[in-house]
């Protein structure tokens, strides 16, 4: 069994920053209709948000608050796509015979918001990046408890999407760019929102949110519990 105190979660996307724009969104997990700018970002020097993808740009100023609030001693950043649509415009570059652009090809990695977090926030710490598809919140707390039980006290877990590319939205859902911080820690020592896991086995239905969103909700709405599914099997968390 999984477990671990959750000690502060705040989430990023455009349209929904406040408490407020957050409730209403899980209340009826309806998107702002409107497209919407992205949120401010006041912890990243301008000259670097320039070059971040939109999810990553969240994913670091998110990253850099909680830095700011906790002593955070290891760090897991989770992401399926990751910057698939700056990998996608690298490979178009690519086919059409056009030169690289150099800023592109360095912040094409998994990687990058990690990266740029680390050193915006002047945090020497150790910090792992992980693409597990459908399953990556997943894998990320799976990972942050294995920490936890290893002798770290705080573990900050990022789950992050950016923009979809066209080209891939007939297999992909396309959703406005995200961004999700969980600050856990030992629920034996720490003080928070408890949370247990236990393996449900095979998927018994499609999930409807991807798995950060999916626990994100049932955060807010203060759920006594929620399922996490990848696709092919699911796992019930549930809070004390």
């Amino acid at each position: 069994m999984l477990s671990f105190s959750l000690l502060d979660a705040q989430a990023l996307s455009p349209g929904l920053e406040q408490a407020s724009q957050w409730q209403q969104w899980a209340n009826g997990t309806q998107w702002p209709e409107a497209a919407q700018p992205l949120p401010a970002t006041p912890l990243i020097p301008m000259m670097m948000a320039r070059r971040l993808s939109a999810g990553a740009r969240l994913a670091v100023q998110l990253g850099l608050e909680m830095l700011a609030r906790h002593p955070i001693d290891n760090a897991i950043f989770v992401s399926r796509h990751g910057e698939l649509a700056r990998s996608m415009t690298l490979l178009q570059g690519l086919a059409a015979g056009k030169p690289l652009s150099p800023t592109d090809f360095s912040m094409s990695v998994h990687n990058t918001a990690a990266g740029l977090c680390s050193i915006q926030g002047k945090a020497a710490l150790p910090i792992s990046s992980l693409a597990a598809g459908e399953g990556g919140l997943m894998a990320g707390l799976t990972e942050a408890v294995a920490n936890l039980h290893a002798g770290y006290k705080r573990v900050l877990l990022v789950a992050f999407e950016g923009e979809i590319p066209a080209f891939h939205h007939p297999w992909l859902s396309a959703r406005p760019p995200y961004a999700l911080a969980l600050v856990l820690g030992n629920e034996v020592t720490a003080q928070g929102e408890c949370w247990h896991c236990e393996g449900q086995g095979a998927l018994s239905h499609s999930p409807e949110l991807p798995q950060p969103l999916a626990f994100w909700r049932a955060h807010l709405l203060q759920q006594s519990s929620c399922l996490l599914g990848d696709g092919r099997q699911e796992w019930s968390w549930r809070r004390r």
